[in-house]
């Protein structure tokens, strides 16, 4: 125990590090301090061969002769990582407080990450985490008594991996405050892999005030974009009204190889819950899915999508969807819900239904095309109507605004009740925890090299009866862009025996210090 904050600073005009940099501040297994301040700045570059690694641990984990208790940090526990550019070579990026496995923040968990003028670059992976859930099942969840916050400003941002920003609460992790992911690019987003934003409060998760995603960016390229908040089971703003809102400010092109997912899922906030899409130009490959299914409300502003399949739903009882104008269209199917028992589907302004999909539905309680807003559907096919109450002109509307259709126009509507299945609500839903938690893998994992091999060892727990057991995911996965230190993809004690590995190889640790 330390009876007071432990704080490491490093502070320079340029870092540059041939190996890779580690700065830690470790309470695991117990540890007490009264706060952790893990600052690192450089006035202009900030640059590793391998990897830059910055973390404030406090978390309870297996270390394999039994369950270690997580630490506690009586305050806050504060990250700051700011330099003009950063970059690394050929391995990840990694900001990280942890707290799962029953460890105590009595403060704020604050990630703030700045690159002042410029970009940050990985050459693999890019993780900004905050854990404060169930390390493993049967133990504790963390508790943070103020904010869990997660802030990056850059220019650019580029991977050649993935990026991974996440607030895990889940397993009854309980944050007594707001839990916010803010990402604020003045330019682009570029990842080679998937880029998934995550606030996961499911299975017992508390939040005490709001649950808040804002993304923004001129341009976004991913091979699958993913903004969501799990709060299946858990609680989010019961005694505070707090709220639950993803916000997309996309002011150019998004461009998604393959699925792109917006989503709150689970029990209803205690405030408001919205989505909101505001802007941009959205090209994906695959699915476009913008779903909620308690109560809320899903906004289009001026937002321009294509898609194979685009789909946008809420499904609480008071669900709202909202589009303002641009145009969504599709290839194969496209479907607007508001299906609960007073959902409404509002036209707000002028907007296009386009592209060459047989499949046009729209379904609610209420349809409203608001007065002097026309609906254009492209193509040769009427749109398909499932309303109780169609306020629109003509095409079977009761005329109550003089909103209406243009183009192939509409069906005339049928019962709410006659509409067809909204269908799969995540085509690109995953498990945001990392690790493969699923049935043990026997197929075959084909090693080309040196090089993949130590990748696969790395990761590798040794068992109690000595046995290298290679996880699941790995033989899944692209060994080839496999980080030898590719931590976050392993379970959390699995992650932390592959960092006390990496310490000693060709890293300059700088300022950690351990009250363990």
């Amino acid at each position: 125990m330390i009876n007071g904050d432990v704080t490491t600073d490093v502070s320079a005009a340029n870092v540059s590090i041939g190996g890779g940099l580690l700065t830690d501040i470790s309470t695991n297994r117990g540890g007490h301090i009264a706060s952790a301040f893990n600052n690192v700045s450089a006035g202009s570059a900030l640059t590793a061969q391998t990897y830059l690694d910055f973390e404030i641990e406090n978390a309870g984990f297996d270390n394999g002769s039994g369950f270690a208790p997580g630490g506690t940090i009586d305050a806050d526990a504060i990250l700051d990582v700011s330099a003009g550019n950063m970059s690394t070579g050929t391995d990840y990026f990694n900001a990280l407080i942890s707290n799962d496995g029953g460890g105590h923040i009595g403060g704020s968990a604050i990630i703030n990450v700045v690159a002042s003028s410029g970009a940050i670059n990985a050459g693999t992976d890019a993780f900004f985490t905050i854990t404060n859930n169930q390390s493993t099942e049967g133990q504790p969840a963390g508790t943070i008594g103020g904010d869990a916050a997660i802030n990056v400003t850059a220019t650019n941002i580029s991977t050649g991996g993935g990026l991974f920003p996440t607030i895990d609460n889940s397993g009854g992790g309980s944050i007594g405050g707001n839990a916010n992911l803010e990402f604020g690019l003045k330019g682009d987003l570029t990842t080679q892999g998937d880029a998934i934003f995550t606030i996961d409060n499911s299975n017992g998760g508390t939040i005490g005030g709001n649950a808040t995603i804002d993304v923004t960016a001129t341009n976004i390229t991913a091979n699958s974009l993913t903004a969501q908040i799990d709060n299946t089971g858990g609680s989010i703003g019961a005694s505070t009204e707090g709220s639950a809102t993803i916000n997309m400010n996309v002011s150019g092109t998004a461009t998604v190889t393959n699925d792109a997912t917006v989503a709150i899922y689970g029990n209803d906030a205690g405030g408001p819950t919205a989505i909101n899409i505001n802007g941009g130009n959205y090209n994906v490959g695959g699915t476009f899915l913008s779903y909620m299914d308690g109560n809320g409300t899903i906004t289009f502003s001026n937002a321009t999508a294509h898609a194979d399949v685009l789909k946008a739903g809420v499904f609480g009882s008071n669900g709202t969807l909202n589009i303002g104008g641009g145009m969504l269209s599709a290839d194969t199917e496209l479907k607007l819900y508001a299906s609960g028992s007073n959902g409404s589907l509002n036209f707000l302004s002028n907007v296009t239904l386009g592209g060459g999909a047989l499949t046009k539905i729209l379904a609610a309680n209420t349809i409203n095309i608001l007065d002097g807003v026309v609906v254009t559907i492209g193509g040769s096919t009427p749109a398909d109507v499932y309303t109780n109450n169609a306020n629109y002109t003509g095409f079977g509307g009761n005329g109550t605004t003089t909103g209406t259709f243009a183009g192939a126009g509409a069906n005339n509507p049928q019962p709410l009740a006659s509409a067809p299945p909204f269908g799969p609500s995540s085509p690109s839903r995953r498990n945001v925890r990392p690790g493969n938690h699923g049935a043990e893998n026997r197929g075959t994992i084909n090693v080309g090299n040196t090089e993949e091999l130590l990748a696969l060892l790395d990761g590798a727990p040794v068992g109690p009866d000595g046995k290298i057991k290679i996880p699941g995911s790995k033989s899944r996965i692209d060994l080839k862009s496999l980080s030898r230190t590719d931590t976050n993809r392993l379970l959390r004690a699995e992650r932390r025996m592959l960092m006390q590995q990496t310490r000693d190889r060709t890293t300059a640790r700088i300022g950690s210090r351990r009250a363990l």
